[in-house]
C-alpha cells in the first residue's frame, strides 16, 4: 500500500505539473494573440488613414490626366488596396491596371507599400511590382514620395504604349511625304484630301504635301 500511495502521489504530481504546462502555455497564447489583434487594429488604422490622405488624392491626381482611367479601392484584414485602372482606347491600345497596397510588416512595428502592374496584353517588358517598407509612425511624407515616384515611373511606362510597335501594330500609317512609318494616334498633323486622311510625321512633311497640291 505504500508503494501505492507514493506511486499515487507521483502521478498526482505528474497531471498538476502538465496542468501547470498547459495554463502557462495558454497564457502565453493569449498574450501573445492580444498583442497580434492590437498591432493589426493599430496597422489596419494607419492604414486606412494613410490611404485616405497620402494615396488615395495621388492616385486620383494621375486619373484625372487620362480619360480612360477610374479609381477604385479594396481592402481586407490585413490589405489595404487603391487601384488605378484604364481601359483599352486606341492611343492606348491595352487593359491596365495600377496598384498602391499596404501591408503590415512582418514584426509588426511598421506597413510595406507595395505597387503591382498589370499590362494585357503582355506585348513589352515592364516593372511588375515593388515595395518599401517604412515604421508605423509619422511616415505620411516618406509613403507620399514613393508613391509619387512609383506613379512617375508608371506613367512613363504607360506612355510606352502609345509608340510600341507591337501594340501600335493596327495604328501604323506612312508618311506619304517621307516615308516615316508612324503611329496614326501619335502623328503630329493630319490631313483630309479626296476622301482620304493622310497623317504626318511632322508639319514639314504636312506643309509640302499640301505645297505640292496647290
Amino acid at each position: 500500500m505504500a508503494d501505492n500511495g507514493r506511486l499515487s502521489s507521483r502521478i498526482l504530481n505528474s497531471l498538476e505539473r502538465h496542468q501547470n504546462e498547459l495554463a502557462e502555455q495558454q497564457k502565453l497564447i493569449d498574450s501573445t494573440m492580444k498583442e497580434l489583434l492590437e498591432q493589426r487594429e493599430r496597422f489596419a488604422a494607419v492604414a486606412r488613414r494613410t490611404m485616405e490622405l497620402v494615396i488615395h488624392p495621388r492616385m486620383e491626381e494621375l486619373s484625372r490626366h487620362f480619360d480612360n482611367a477610374a479609381i477604385s479601392e479594396r481592402h481586407g484584414d490585413a490589405d489595404f488596396h487603391c487601384f488605378c485602372q484604364f481601359a483599352h482606347t486606341p492611343r492606348f491600345p491595352a487593359t491596365v491596371s495600377f496598384d498602391i497596397c499596404l501591408l503590415p510588416e512582418e514584426s509588426g512595428t511598421g506597413l510595406t507599400a507595395r505597387y503591382d502592374l498589370e499590362i494585357r496584353p503582355v506585348l513589352m517588358e515592364y516593372k511588375r511590382d515593388e515595395e518599401q517598407t517604412f515604421p508605423l509612425d509619422d511616415s505620411d511624407e516618406a509613403i507620399g514620395l514613393w508613391v509619387e515616384e512609383k506613379i512617375i515611373e508608371f506613367v512613363d511606362t504607360y506612355l510606352r504604349l502609345e509608340t510600341h510597335p507591337f501594340y501600335q501594330k493596327d495604328n501604323i500609317v506612312s508618311d506619304p511625304v517621307c516615308g516615316m512609318q508612324i503611329s496614326a494616334t501619335a502623328a503630329t498633323s493630319k490631313v483630309e484630301w479626296t476622301g482620304h486622311t493622310f497623317y504626318f510625321c511632322s508639319e514639314v512633311c504636312k506643309e509640302a504635301f499640301l505645297e505640292e497640291r496647290k
